[in-house]
């Protein structure tokens, strides 16, 4: 296809500014949509403005960057706009499941209005998003702060999923009276707001860990204590382990998360071959087993997305499940957390 010498001009600075391209000229829109049917350009965003992005490009960005490079360009487009949810959390950025992404964005507003909802704007009711709103120096965003955003996201996404924005947000500096402040602004049901608070835990080294954590809590499982320092009595090694419960009758399960990069990113590994991992896991697990872990549980990512494989592996460890579930907070359980 022809080059347009101003679309290309667009499309490049957007890209220097991590941003989708637009514009305001029908005929340089027109353009880009040309391209965007041969598949040159993705499509990014169908509201107004329209939004468009090298393919090549889009498909080598994160869903969470692909979320702000729609909010940026909206930004841009709208200065007025405060935005919250998910496409704060990622603005802050607050850890969280790429699997919540649908490459739309949120928006807070002052009042209900009659407006459609479109697929890709979601419309978030704050009367005072203004005043509480903040522009972030990192993105150029104005932005819902950090606890309205956290309230968004627990109101939106089940506990699971929530807890592992609340982790990372309270392990940037969020507080407890923050959020309860911002909750006394507010009218809705706040149970999922305290549930959360009861178990978030700054602690968590990502959020993978605490997605398991909030999948455990919602299969009844007691909260276990987390990132627990352990050394080995025989070698003087020193290991953080990843979830422990000390059982009734003294017995020590820990539990260990390997996510998927594990063994094939080479930055995990430091270029060491699959082998050398296992041994090196076995030599852990002796470790732990030397200091004092009855039995040491491995679960991946997807254990905990598919709820049962996780839910088995804790069982057959003896951790005990209540019969209250989905996002109860296991208090019932006659385990507890070491102390």
């Amino acid at each position: 296809m022809k080059t347009h010498k101003a679309v290309a001009s667009l499309l490049q600075q957007a890209q220097s500014e991590q941003r989708c391209a637009y514009s305001r000229v029908p005929a340089e829109q027109l353009a880009m949509q040309r391209r965007a049917k041969t598949g040159e350009l993705i499509h990014a965003y169908r509201g107004v403005p329209s939004l468009y992005v090298p393919s090549g490009y889009w498909n080598d960005l994160t869903p969470p960057e692909r979320t702000l490079h729609i909010a940026k360009a909206l930004g841009l487009a709208h200065p007025q706009w405060v935005f919250g949810g998910l496409t704060a959390a990622c603005a802050y950025g607050f850890e969280h499941q790429w699997c919540l992404h649908d490459d739309s964005v949120s928006i807070m507003t002052a009042n209900h209005g009659s407006r459609q909802q479109h697929h890709q704007l979601k419309r978030i009711y704050m009367p005072d998003a203004r005043s509480t709103a903040s522009k972030d120096p990192s993105t150029g965003l104005l932005l819902a702060s950090p606890a309205h955003t956290v309230i968004e996201c627990a109101r939106t996404y089940d506990f699971r999923f929530a807890l592992p924005i609340f982790d990372s947000a309270f392990a940037k500096g969020l507080t407890v009276e923050q959020v309860t402040t911002a909750c006394g602004r507010m009218r809705a049901d706040f149970l999922p707001i305290f549930r959360l608070l009861r178990h978030v835990n700054p602690k968590s080294e990502n959020g993978g860990e605490s997605f398991a954590r909030g999948t455990m809590i919602e299969e009844g499982f007691a909260s276990p204590r987390i990132q627990v320092p352990v050394r080995d009595p025989q070698t003087g090694a020193d290991y953080r382990v990843d979830f422990v419960w000390r059982l009734d009758g003294g017995r020590v399960v820990v539990a260990e998360y390997d996510g998927t990069r594990k063994y094939v990113d080479p930055a995990m590994t430091g270029n060491r071959g699959i082998q050398e991992m296992i041994a090196k896991e076995r030599e852990r697990d002796a470790g732990l087993q030397r200091a004092g872990a009855s039995e040491v549980v491995h679960f991946t990512y997807e254990d905990a997305m598919e709820r049962t494989p996780l839910t088995m592996k804790l069982l057959r460890a003896g951790i005990p499940q209540t019969a209250n579930r989905k996002g109860q907070s296991g208090e019932g359980a006659t385990s507890h957390p070491v102390s």
